[in-house]
């Protein structure tokens, strides 16, 4: 099977009508030799969500970082990670995480082998389904555990 170019990835993000840009080789700083990384965002219902598209030969990714702009508190990290891993539980196919700077992460990883406009569009509706779907509740957990954030700003204090 034929893999996707960062050019059709390109167009596909042009013809789904999105602004992007493209950063660097890898997201860390790091050259990777075949991986690529774009940054762009989408409207949810409610709230605007950050989003890298990174590319190797194996995979796109889709991860919007953060989903929820939190430091977590490592004290409480086993608290964070259980309600993270009750959420997966319940998810299909996009997967929740903790990064290494300790955000809440959200993301989707595709096969890049045979990736299509059709892929592309149905893995962006099931990333938006999910960031609205599962972004109060994420709040509701932390603020259960003792996280408390402004509604009206949706920020986290």
């Amino acid at each position: 099977m034929n893999r996707c170019t960062s050019e059709l990835l390109e167009s596909f993000l042009v013809d789904y009508g999105w602004a992007f840009r493209r950063e660097s080789e890898s997201g860390s700083g790091v050259k990777v030799e075949g991986t690529s990384l774009w940054k762009t965002g989408f409207r949810g219902e409610e709230h605007i969500f950050p989003l890298s598209i990174i590319m190797t030969e194996t995979w796109i990714s889709f991860v919007i970082q953060p989903f929820v702009p939190l430091s977590v508190d490592w004290e409480s990290w086993p608290e964070i990670s259980r309600l993270l891993l009750e959420l997966n539980a319940r998810a299909t196919m996009a997967k929740f995480s903790i990064s290494a700077e300790g955000r809440i992460e959200l993301g989707i990883e595709v096969l890049n082998a045979g990736f299509t406009y059709e892929s592309f569009t149905l893995t962006m509706g099931l990333l938006g389904y999910y960031a609205d779907c599962y972004y109060d509740e994420i709040l509701s957990g932390l603020d259960h555990l003792g996280y408390s954030y402004t509604e009206s700003l949706n920020l986290l204090t």
